[in-house]
């Protein structure tokens, strides 16, 4: 009898151990509020360019329909000037904030305020509501309500994107990249 309490103790040690060793579950992405830096060198704009096909997973960005009115965004023109405005970060993107003002923030001339302006939400998964199925971001109403996913690997990318949506349409499909604000402003998230 002790021989046998003996082998089932150390056999749970075993499953204790491999158990705290071996992770039992992984993420998709990489979430991260680590900021980008200032500025992309010209070597990693030319990677991104040169990179049809990353290897990283592709989002879809969404279209709420109400964008066929909005100008693209003119890829010959880098310093796009937008009119002042504001939004408020909501409960749901706690941990996020750094991100989504990172992205606020390349347009210019936004102000976050306690809760006026945009409302921008988080939500876990896909972005449900927003024209074609498996979205990760939207905006309503150019400005009404904006709507993020976690799942991607650059929030803040993602964040600036759907905050030019306040004045811009898509400017091609593809990737979208920090490389200029035609690029930000891409169909796809592939980071």
């Amino acid at each position: 009898m002790l021989s046998s309490i003996r082998r089932i103790a150390g056999a749970s040690a075993v499953a204790a151990a491999l158990l705290f060793a071996l992770p039992t579950s992984a993420n998709a992405v990489e979430n991260s509020d680590i900021a980008r830096p200032a500025a992309m060198t010209q070597a990693a704009e030319a990677a991104v360019a040169a990179d049809p096909t990353p290897s990283s997973p592709r989002f879809e960005t969404g279209d709420a329909g109400n964008l066929a009115d909005l100008p693209t965004v003119n890829a010959n023109k880098r310093d796009v000037r937008v009119p002042a405005w504001s939004y408020h970060i909501t409960s749901s993107c706690s941990g996020r904030e750094g991100a989504i003002r990172q992205g606020a923030n390349y347009w210019g001339a936004g102000t976050e305020t306690a809760s006026s302006g945009t409302p921008v939400s988080c939500v876990g998964g896909y972005v449900q509501g927003c024209g074609a199925g498996n979205v990760v971001g939207c905006n309503w109403g150019a400005g009404q309500r904006i709507e993020l996913s976690t799942m991607v690997g650059d929030f803040a990318l993602l964040a600036a994107h759907e905050f030019g949506h306040n004045w811009y349409g898509h400017s091609g499909t593809g990737c979208a990249s920090w490389a200029s604000q035609a690029d930000v402003m891409r169909t796809t998230m592939c980071s």
